[in-house]
């Protein structure tokens, strides 16, 4: 028997609640989702796995793309998106053309820009603007774009490579 305002009511034994009175279930990880499955895209992977969020890897091959993070996801680019609000972009630059054909699924996402050039003054405007300008219902983020593959497999301190 339960009371609820002040009114007893009677539970089936299959509906009695297995958690104890005042504790908070156990909040589900967030899904982050991760474009890009080369070195940087595997390492800040395994960085989120290590840290307790679920990744998810979007991916032009999901059935061909090497190994992954045990613990993490492969699918296609649209179904990845789908299941994160945040997006990793651990392409390349020239490699940004599939973005803009998913525009759609990208509205309202945040997009995170972990690209660099492989030369200064290569392209007329910054990676990050580029990207705002094929996906403008996103919210894009530069960010991380100091940390290398290297690090994060080896540890902060582990030295430039």
């Amino acid at each position: 028997m339960r009371v609820v305002n002040g009114t007893s009511e009677m539970m089936k034994p299959e509906s009695v609640s297995l958690h104890p009175l005042g504790a908070a279930a156990a909040p589900v990880p967030e899904m982050l989702c991760i474009f890009g499955t080369g070195d940087l895209g595997r390492s800040l992977g395994l960085r989120l796995l290590q840290s307790g969020y679920r990744v998810v890897y979007g991916s032009r091959r999901p059935h061909s793309c090497g190994p992954l993070p045990q613990g993490s996801q492969v699918m296609s680019h649209e179904a990845a998106a789908q299941s994160a609000s945040l997006i990793f972009i651990c392409v390349h630059r020239e490699h940004y053309g599939f973005l803009e054909t998913m525009a759609p699924h990208l509205a309202g996402k945040v997009l995170v820009d972990l690209s660099n050039n492989l030369k200064k003054g290569i392209y007329p405007e910054p990676n990050a603007a580029y990207l705002q300008r094929l996906v403008p219902g996103a919210a894009v983020v530069k960010g991380l774009n100091t940390l290398s593959a290297w690090a994060l497999q080896n540890g902060l301190l582990a030295g430039k490579q």
